[in-house]
């Protein structure tokens, strides 16, 4: 079959990111993240015989009518694409169009949204055929496959780990495929070839990067993420040499020497990152990467390692620095360890980035002010401010319904990490926006910060990265 694997256009022409939890607009250094789900899934289509195509439109500015000459041109069989919450609306829509050009073609769209909400989402769009859920790459595979065989869609019965509607307009939820500890060393390394990973660039460094996937799943427990739900709630981690083979394929194929190690807590299990770190070390590869973490998992040693092996850069969970908010979300940290570990990240010689959420339950002002005065107190180089999001696979969604904090509003246009939507007895939805707006001009506009990012730049590319910093900050009010 001819397979077209799509990032939709994003609305309003923004730049916008469509990654397992990770579902946003490119902020203050517009950055984009390499489609690694759609490049998987186009690589295991690919070797199984499929002929694919792979289209990131927010990565080339495509719009709806590029998408519309892009499926008349190539004249897919099944167009696949991603969705995510605050875009779902215009993704979905995008089966219209297709079945308009061509009824024949199927449409199947994957993602976090999706994969909660399947049901509802196959109901409020008719031209959708087939979603898949939680981790995609397998399941796309094996509903191709069947879509080939005489029949097509009277062939879905058996694939587990999809809603579809039959030919008949029945919608049926088929059982929930295993999340197989197998399937994180049994995926084919990405073929970068089916994009263009010059398109994708460093933040102020302006190098191209990939994503490498060392692990799935995560055993943490905060109300607020998506991930337990895409990926499960146990860790799966990849053979180490897998890991460095494929770093070391990017390095000889593509001249990619700078990742993303791609993982929800990277650090979760620091054994496993201290083995991934020697055998980068003892690749003598050269790269840089950057990767997530908690402050409760790492230490001064793992992290001078981490530095040894390529690391610069590291962005911390902090959240909050309340305890009654941290235990409210099951964010099960010291918030007075934070300094320390700050402190050790910067003595390793790597740098320090966070993420802070305001308007979680039981912030008040009072405590987002406090948070704020902590984050500035702390010697960061980077952090990134968003207003909680109740996003549907989360916890705090469900809780967020409970307590009719969303004021019955089910706009998930409005679902965006720049937006407060939920309305607590504690905190507005606007006195949220406000501190968050605070936080960004409060942490940026200092001189040492500024000092900071400017001996980071590219030289060629200062003008180009100070524009967009002032742009949005611009926008933050």
């Amino acid at each position: 079959m001819k397979i077209l694997l799509l990032n939709p256009p994003a609305p309003q022409g923004q730049r916008f990111t469509r990654e397992g939890r990770c579902t946003q607009q490119s902020a203050i250094w517009t950055t984009l993240w390499p489609p690694i789900s759609l490049v998987y899934a186009a690589t295991l289509l690919q070797a199984n015989g499929h002929e694919v195509k792979v289209i990131d439109c927010p990565a080339h500015d495509l719009d709806l009518e590029d998408v519309s000459h892009l499926i008349r041109a190539f004249r897919p069989d099944t167009v696949v694409f991603s969705a995510a919450t605050p875009s779902v609306e215009s993704d979905l829509a995008l089966s219209s169009m297709i079945k308009n050009i061509n009824p024949a073609i199927y449409t199947c769209a994957f993602g976090t949204h999706v994969t909660v909400l399947d049901q509802q989402s196959l109901s409020q769009s008719p031209s959708l055929d087939i979603i898949v859920r939680n981790e995609p790459e397998y399941t796309i595979l094996e509903t191709i496959n069947a879509l080939e065989q005489p029949g097509g869609l009277m062939n879905l019965t058996d694939i587990s780990g999809i809603t579809y509607r039959d030919a008949a307009g029945v919608i049926t939820r088929n059982e929930a495929r295993p999340l197989s500890h197998d399937v994180v060393d049994a995926l084919p390394f990405p073929d970068w070839r089916l994009i263009d990973v010059n398109a994708y660039r460093l933040p102020l460094k302006d190098k191209p990067f990939v994503m490498i996937a060392p692990q799935r799943g995560c055993q943490f427990p905060c109300t607020f993420c998506t991930a337990g739900t895409y990926y499960g709630k146990k860790l799966r981690t990849r053979k180490v040499d897998l890991i460095v083979q494929e770093m070391k394929e990017a390095v000889e194929k593509f001249k990619i020497r700078d990742f993303f190690f791609w993982a929800e807590t990277f650090t979760a299990n620091p054994s496993f990152v201290r083995e991934l770190c020697n055998g980068i070390i003892e690749s003598n590869l050269g790269v840089s990467w950057v990767c997530n973490s908690r402050v409760d998992t790492v230490d001064g040693g793992l992290l001078q390692l981490m530095a040894k092996a390529g690391c610069w850069m590291i962005s911390y969970g902090i959240e909050s620095f309340n305890p009654d908010i941290l235990k409210g979300v099951r964010k099960e940290i010291e918030a007075g360890s934070v300094n320390t570990i700050i402190s050790l990240t910067k003595k390793a010689g790597i740098l320090a980035s966070a993420h802070i959420i305001f308007g979680l339950p039981h912030e008040t002002p009072k405590t987002a002010r406090q948070t704020l005065k902590r984050v500035l107190a702390l010697d960061l180089d980077f952090a990134q401010f968003y207003c909680a999001v109740p996003f549907p696979g989360s916890q705090l969604y469900e809780q967020a319904l409970k307590e009719g904090w969303l004021d019955g509003t089910h706009d998930f246009t409005a679902f965006r990490q720049e937006k407060a939507v939920m309305s607590l007895d504690t905190i507005t939805r606007n006195e949220v926006e406000r501190v968050r707006a605070e936080a960004m001009r409060a942490f940026y506009l200092r001189p040492k910060i500024i000092s900071r990012i400017l001996r980071l730049m590219s030289i060629r590319h200062i003008g180009k990265n100070i524009i967009s910093a002032l742009k949005f900050l611009k926008t933050v009010r």
